[in-house]
């Protein structure tokens, strides 16, 4: 087609069309009959979208705005919808800058999207694999579900190559950060590559001169945040105030571990002795320490009695609390161990058995201690409501050897040993099928 040709009668209806879109266009629809002409022959009519409703957008043909500082034309405008049901439609609107050549401005439920193709990408290599993660200028995109098949329900202006009512293209769609996104389409046997980013709705209504859209239409919120969805939106509040309540508390819990606890009894001995203790409060934990200035001293053992009933006892071969066996802390080669009691309020009698005068041993005890050990399930979990939160800009191997080991910590902490081995290989299992249901190709 001639680059002087700017305006055209439809060979259909004779009405004028103009001709805005530079001298790579071959198809011009009438806005007035929807009959498509090809202008690399001699304006046939190649097909007609008469039939078909015309979808609603706040765009039209001619209007021109600037984006990203560029001036653009609308020239061409094509609905498309989903084949899978339930069906999704949305509008692109074809730009045309003499200086920047083609793009797309996509409309979908009032929100807005600016795509480019690009030719940079290494297609071949995708090809072989089709992977579910990849790398494009330093983004990492991911993509959350299998191809999906779109086709075109109606057209209007110019286009570059040659679109009719049917036409149908499969679709793969990767997500990266920042609401930017890599398409890639495949129509008949070619492939494109196309990159969007959504766009903030009321700077594009201002630069293309339309009335800002109403609140009722657009959920004002959005407008803090580019276009992003309501399920977006509630889904970043929720795990923004959960990271924020979980800092909080591990920050408050570690800094009351150092200086919330208070000690009720320290003293040293180096012979058999008997001591009244009270425990005024039953907040978390009671810490009872032992030193001994001797670590070959072995015949130190401490009674805890409450009510002439023992509750606790400790030597270097055993540790007991409420008559039942917990796991030994104080090994025969160590010279202090620190056992926590979960010990309720009231008075407590302390005995104590040395047998060597020659040693000594210093007993403390504290109430109210927070133990540091306690708030790593909180790590863990503020770990894990990250790695899922930000699970995008991770590669599914590495995220799912976290959580594994995530699981493990956790099944061992919660379920002893036991439990090790058989959690580890359910996360390995469930990630494993998660991995390859998104990496099949239809």
């Amino acid at each position: 087609m001639s680059k002087n040709i700017y305006a055209i009668k439809c060979t259909n209806c004779a009405a004028p069309l103009d001709i805005l879109g530079g001298g790579r266009v071959q198809t011009i629809t009438c806005a007035y009959c929807h009959s498509v002409l090809d202008l690399n022959d001699h304006y046939k009519v190649l097909s007609n979208f008469e039939k078909v409703p015309r979808s609603l957008a706040p765009f039209s043909l001619g209007m021109k705005g600037k984006i990203k500082g560029t001036q653009w034309t609308i020239i061409g405008w094509i609905h498309y919808k989903t084949a899978e049901f339930p069906a999704e439609e949305w509008d692109e609107f074809f730009l045309y800058s003499p200086t920047h050549g083609y793009a797309w401005l996509v409309y979908e439920e009032g929100k807005v999207s600016f795509s480019k193709r690009i030719r940079d990408f290494n297609l071949p290599s995708w090809q072989i694999q089709k992977p579910r993660t990849l790398f494009y200028r330093k983004g990492h995109y991911v993509r959350k579900e299998s191809s999906y098949q779109t086709y075109i329900e109606y057209v209007e202006g110019e286009l570059t190559w040659i679109a009719k009512f049917g036409d149908q293209f499969t679709t793969w769609d990767y997500h990266g950060v920042r609401h930017q996104s890599l398409s890639i389409e495949k129509a008949n046997s070619e492939l494109e590559v196309y990159h969007t980013e959504k766009i903030h709705t009321k700077d594009i209504y201002h630069a293309f001169n339309l009335e800002s859209p109403k609140e009722h239409e657009i959920n004002k919120n959005i407008y803090l945040d580019p276009d992003i969805t309501i399920e977006e939106e509630v889904d970043s509040i929720i795990s923004n105030y959960l990271y924020k309540i979980l800092v909080l508390i591990l920050a408050i819990l570690s800094i009351a571990s150092l200086f919330y606890s208070k000690t009720i009894y320290n003293k040293t001995y180096s012979s058999n002795f008997e001591a009244p203790i009270t425990i005024d409060s039953n907040a978390f934990l009671t810490s009872i320490k032992l030193s001994v200035n001797n670590s070959g001293e072995k015949d130190n053992k401490l009674w805890l009695y409450k009510n002439g009933k023992k509750i606790f006892y400790i030597d270097k071969s055993k540790v007991e609390f409420i008559k039942k066996d917990i796991q030994s802390s104080w090994s025969p080669r160590a010279v202090s161990a620190t056992i926590y009691l979960k010990l309720d309020k009231g008075n407590y009698k302390l005995v104590g058995h040395k047998n060597n005068n020659k040693t000594y041993t210093t007993i403390t005890i504290e109430q109210e201690v927070i133990r540091v050990k306690y708030l790593i399930p909180l790590v863990l979990i503020f770990i894990f409501m990250f790695l899922f939160h930000y699970r995008h800009l991770f590669s599914t191997k590495f995220t799912m050897i976290i959580f594994i080991i995530i699981g493990i910590i956790v099944a061992y902490q919660m379920f002893g040993s036991s439990a090790f081995l058989g959690f580890g290989l359910f996360i390995y299992y469930i990630f494993s099928s998660y991995t390859q249901y998104y990496e099949d190709e239809e």
